[in-house]
């Protein structure tokens, strides 16, 4: 019986760890939508290593560059989907993660695009982060809309200013598992 309940308690742990990465991951989308730096910093440690390809470095560097980017564009969005997750311990897990990312820019112009990000996640003081993340581009569409076509349904409006100032936005705390 002892033996029963130390295994289901190890697999409650393992399912709140899971529950938690996931949460982790929505929160990457939403602190790039909502231009919302502290809430990305949920989501890695400041020492963590990242591979975007045209940037190789540490997070707490790569941060200010990404803001920017997604600053640059009218609309952006970012889904993360169908993560696999793999422990290796109860303080390190390997995921892999499917991205679409994409957004207009003020011209009108469309990007998006598709790939897949690997990564190392690792538990410091009761929380999952990012300690490592590699980017591949599997894919990209780029698409010129004609002169007025780009917002398709004006009432639809999107959130202006994405900023976390906005009345839309709100604040999700971090632990996904209290």
């Amino acid at each position: 019986m002892i033996e029963e309940v130390i295994a289901l308690r190890a697999e409650v742990e393992r399912l709140k760890a899971r529950e938690q990465i996931r949460q982790q991951i929505t929160r990457y989308g939403r602190g790039q939508e909502w231009l919302d730096g502290s809430l990305m910093d949920e989501v890695f440690y400041p020492d963590a290593h990242v591979d975007f390809g045209f940037f190789v470095g540490a997070w707490k560097d790569y941060k200010p560059m990404l803001m920017e980017i997604e600053a640059s564009g009218e609309t952006t969005f970012h889904l993360c989907a169908a993560p696999q997750i793999e422990f290796e311990s109860d303080r390190r897990a390997y995921v892999e993660v499917y991205g679409i990312a994409g957004g207009r820019g003020f011209s009108g112009h469309t990007n998006v695009f598709g790939g897949r990000y690997f990564d190392v996640w690792e538990r410091r003081e009761d929380v999952w982060k990012i300690a490592r993340r590699v980017y591949k581009l599997d894919w990209h569409m780029d698409h010129q809309f004609s002169e007025g076509a780009a917002v398709m349904h004006p009432e639809l409006a999107p959130a202006k200013p994405r900023s976390p100032e906005h009345p839309l936005f709100r604040r999700m705390g971090i632990d996904a598992t209290g």
